[in-house]
């Protein structure tokens, strides 16, 4: 006899379910490949029992992509505390690097565009009439970590704040920072009106863009899955791309031809929005990711 949750999935999607078999995941959700008797191919993704249900999240997330963006992802076909239902997108696999890098130059670069322009969409109680809001109506997850996206009109304030203290407050109270690190952060962090602007564009962020949450097929960029999304400088993304590899350099002479990337991105600001992830991972994993925090400080001189 079909399960509950297994009723609810044939009315929602109109036909049953003819077949299931694992695929590989991530680490907070198990995913599965579902076949349903109309021949259709479907994924679902449910929590892990010890990881928060982030499932509500990214389907708000992903929905949002593709309300306000032209970038690739999948649909949301049906989501229930506990479960997200999203359609299948079929990927073969990088058979060209430095065309798929290309692709995926094109594709991030046309996200960067859209930016928000006013506080309409933006909780958190922001102030009427206040333009080019950085964060999100919405706190999202990066991985099983809630993103904060309290949303700021100062670019200075909502990195320094929401994404840099924020990690690093939580690294230390969970004992995978020393206090002498993070009180060079804090450090840093009285810097940052000389080191970043204070209000670029608030580019629409994918947010954890590396190539596991590509789907290569061949030699373009079949979608994008797994976003942590806010508002934000574009220069996160690239910061991001940079640290976690996978693409050829050239996204980056591609990236440009489609969206300028402003003087000083490499010999500065790069390391300096890479702490944003690497601190993620010190609060995930720990490790040498603490290392790497240590060396970018010392090139800020804290």
């Amino acid at each position: 006899m079909a399960s509950p949750l297994a009723k609810k999935l044939e009315k929602a999607l109109g036909c049953g379910i003819r077949g299931t078999r694992p695929m590989h995941g991530g680490d907070i959700a198990d995913v599965s490949l579902l076949t349903l008797t109309n021949g259709t191919r479907v994924v679902a993704k449910r929590p892990r029992a010890d990881q928060p249900d982030t499932t509500g999240t990214e389907a708000l997330m992903l929905q949002h992509l593709k309300v306000h963006s032209s970038l690739r992802v999948p649909d949301v076909l049906f989501h229930a505390p506990g479960i997200l239902v999203l359609s299948h997108i079929p990927h073969a696999g990088v058979k060209d690097v430095a065309l798929a890098s290309e692709s995926v130059a094109e594709s991030v670069a046309k996200l960067h565009k859209c930016v928000a322009e006013s506080v309409s969409d933006f909780g958190h109680g922001v102030a009427k009439g206040v333009a080019k809001p950085y964060g999100f109506k919405h706190d999202t997850y990066i991985g099983p970590l809630v993103q904060q996206n309290a949303a700021n009109a100062s670019w200075v304030s909502f990195f320094r704040d929401r994404r840099l203290l924020a990690m690093a407050g939580s690294c230390l109270r969970t004992g995978k920072l020393s206090p002498a690190d993070h009180t060079r952060i804090e450090t840093l962090a009285g810097k940052l009106e000389s080191l970043i602007p204070d209000t670029p564009p608030a580019s629409l962020l994918h947010g954890d863009l590396w190539a596991g949450n590509m789907l290569i097929d061949g030699d373009h960029v079949a979608a994008f899955i797994d976003p942590a999304i806010s508002y934000g400088h574009n220069e996160m993304d690239l910061a991001f791309i940079n640290l976690m590899g996978g693409l050829d350099p050239v996204f980056f002479d591609a990236y440009h031809e489609h969206h300028a990337i402003e003087p000083g991105f490499f010999e500065e600001r790069k390391a300096l929005y890479q702490l944003w992830p690497l601190l993620v991972h010190v609060r995930l994993f720990g490790g040498g990711y603490v290392a790497q925090v240590s060396r970018i400080l010392a090139e800020f001189g804290c």
